[in-house]
């Protein structure tokens, strides 16, 4: 294995975990296009927005073990690829950087910093029940 296939590996894994709870495929997409938006505006490499995405998060949940078995994740995992090499020309999420189901209970420092902040953080689009942030 190389630093580019467990690089990919770790961001389905996180855009499967995260995007499962919210709805099938384009969740799963929006999250993972968000951490590549993250990458486009300069938070860091693959590995350092990976590293950090958790801490990022906008609800606040127990984890979770993720049906690896069905379609939706396999139809994903056939996408993994063309986000990390940008050769999605349509972001779903509109350039958003965060993300949070407003139904769910709402991390406090998302609440001050990103939902308070509508100047500063517009919403970008809206997919399934999660809304998605600039």
């Amino acid at each position: 294995m190389n630093l580019d296939t467990f690089t990919r590996v770790k961001i389905a894994e996180f855009a499967i975990d995260e995007g499962m709870r919210y709805g099938g495929v384009n969740n799963m997409m929006a999250v993972a296009q968000v951490l590549r938006n993250r990458v486009f505006q300069g938070w860091g490499d693959w590995l350092e927005v990976m590293q950090t995405a958790p801490a990022k998060r906008g609800n606040a949940y127990t984890p979770q073990v993720p049906n690896l078995r069905t379609g939706n994740v396999r139809t994903f995992l056939n996408r993994v690829d063309e986000i990390y090499l940008s050769e999605i020309s349509e972001d779903l999420t509109g350039g958003a950087l965060f993300y949070v189901d407003p139904a769910l209970p709402i991390q406090p420092w998302f609440q001050t910093q990103i939902l308070n902040c509508a100047d500063e953080h517009p919403r970008t689009a809206h997919i399934g029940p999660v809304f998605f942030f600039k």
